[in-house]
């Protein structure tokens, strides 16, 4: 079996290579343990391997893409959209194979960030099972298996435990359950007596280390700070980042203020474009990503939308004192300007000349005063 997407548990992965190579695979087994150390991704992987699909030996395809058979299928826990009665796994399948690319180590928070659940509780409903059971019955697309990765065990609610009891009590022929719980203490007792229980650890050091570049910043310290949590590591490096994008930009914005009538500062300016010039074309792109939500969270707070600004400082940047300065008068085309120039740099603009035409344009932008209402 090809892991190439889960970083480290080397035991549990020869473990699980065994249960294959023996044919003593269970039909229903539990990972447990935290998100960050890659159960979901392990069971996917190992899901895969018992379908002996060929897109598992293809490292070049993305989780999301390698999950796309038709005999493994995927629950989740969910919210209705609107005012539907009824919702499944499946109405968001588009989201969920987004969140197995970009972040499948991920917990169930970032999961309902994802598919905004607001103030509503992300469940596993009996419907969902009912339908999960119809699909189980049906004959294989290829071969003869079919797997179900149920993801938030712990999120089904006691209509569909008992239910899903019932599915694992007399399962199909050629079927598995690789059932996912951060907490086996809230699986219902009965639902854990039918499964064999894996529980991850915190991921190898040496693995995570692994994850990393060779120019990332005191890796050693993230490394004992993530204790063998790979999303723990991925929200610290972003974190350290942002406060690099958030120093670039405040530094940009007091130079376009004082720019506004001083030609002397222009120089300033255009080494401030220069420095953005000078980044990698990847880090170029995030500035730039980082930079649109930026002036969209200053924007949103002149009106009651606080509860959808993601910004949070890290450099004690006062973002409510600069929020009016971004206004109906120029937030369109803050946003185009930032937008045109990613839209540049990825197709190989020169970068000098982009971000001195940013630095320009953004000083005459957030100069602009914004009009009087009458």
């Amino acid at each position: 079996m090809i892991w190439s997407h889960v970083i480290g548990q080397e035991r549990l992965k020869k473990q699980l290579e065994y249960l294959v190579s023996s044919g003593q695979v269970p039909h229903a087994q539990l990972f447990t343990g935290v998100s960050g150390y890659g159960a979901l991704p392990l069971a996917i992987e190992f899901a895969l391997g018992l379908l002996e699909s060929d897109r598992i030996d293809n490292k070049d395809l993305s989780l999301g893409k390698k999950s796309q058979h038709p005999d493994l299928h995927f629950v989740y826990p969910v919210v209705k959209k609107g005012n539907e009665k009824v919702v499944f796994a499946q109405d968001y399948s588009s989201e969920w194979s987004e969140f197995l690319d970009t972040q499948p180590y991920a917990n169930y928070t970032s999961w309902f960030d994802a598919i905004q659940v607001g103030n509503k509780q992300g469940m596993i409903n009996v419907g969902e099972v009912e339908k999960l059971h119809q699909k189980m019955y049906l004959k294989a697309f290829y071969g003869k298996r079919k797997v179900c990765v149920l993801w938030g065990l712990e999120k089904m609610n006691a209509q569909a435990s008992n239910a899903f009891l019932k599915l694992l009590e007399e399962p199909p022929k050629d079927t598995f359950f690789l059932l996912i719980a951060e907490d086996a203490e809230l699986v219902l007792p009965t639902l854990l007596s039918r499964c064999q229980q894996l529980t991850l650890g915190p991921i190898e050091a040496a693995a995570l280390k692994d994850t990393l570049t060779e120019a990332t910043q005191n890796a050693d310290q993230l490394l004992t700070q993530a204790e063998g949590d790979y999303y723990r590591l991925c929200q610290m490096l972003e974190q350290s980042e942002n406060s690099e994008r958030e120093m670039i930009l405040v530094e940009g914005l007091r130079c376009a203020f004082k720019a506004k009538g001083n030609k002397a500062i222009v120089e300033e300016l255009m080494g401030w474009a220069g420095k953005l010039a000078a980044l990698g074309r990847e880090e170029q792109k995030a500035f730039l990503t980082y930079g649109i939500q930026f002036f969209r969270d200053a924007f949103f707070l002149n009106y009651p939308l606080n509860q959808i600004v993601h910004f949070r400082s890290d450099t004690d940047f006062d973002l409510s004192k600069f929020a009016p300065y971004v206004h109906p008068e120029n937030i369109h085309d803050l946003v185009f300007l930032f937008e045109k120039t990613h839209y540049h740099v990825i197709r190989n603009g020169s970068a000098k000349m982009l971000f001195a035409d940013l630095a320009l344009k953004l000083t005459r932008l957030i100069n602009l005063p914004q009009k009087q209402q009458t």
